[in-house]
């Protein structure tokens, strides 16, 4: 009997899927307890079409996030940062202050934790900033500290 799952079950697997189980372990286990229903036609076409429509979104975000990537590392970012009259900086530039300034001059919504520096920044000129945009997707970011 094919039934589509509406729970993660353990050794059967993840909520949508379409399994071919026993007659009696579907009728007396997963429909009864309510982890699975009957697969008809109708109810399998609609998953298959509900796959089809994920997969396309997924496709659709993977290339926006990969012209972000591609907008992020051909562009510099400015920050502005204190510094004293020797020009030692005061506090250095954080992964927050690296979000604030990508985050207002390309659109996007990044995170702090998108954000990999190992360190703050505590010196002037141009580095390089690793953005997590994605799995296995990571931009490249030029940012120039100046003093402001």
């Amino acid at each position: 009997m094919k039934v589509i799952l509406l729970k993660d079950t353990p050794g059967q697997g993840k909520k949508g899927e379409i399994k071919e189980v026993n007659d009696g372990y579907a009728n007396n286990f997963l429909i009864a307890k309510g982890f699975a229903q009957t697969a008809s036609p109708q109810i399998q076409a609609h998953v298959q079409k509900e796959k089809k429509e994920a997969e396309a979104k997924k496709q659709k975000e993977l290339a926006r996030l990969q012209n972000a990537k591609l907008d992020l590392e051909k562009r510099s970012f400015v920050v502005k940062i204190k510094v004293g009259d020797k020009g030692q900086i005061f506090s250095g530039v954080h992964d927050k202050d690296v979000v604030a300034v990508v985050n207002s001059k390309t659109g996007l919504a990044l995170e702090k934790s998108q954000v990999e520096l190992d360190k703050p920044i505590k010196e002037l000129g141009q580095h390089k900033v690793k953005i997590k945009l994605g799995p296995n997707l990571t931009a490249m970011a030029s940012l120039i500290v100046e003093p402001g």
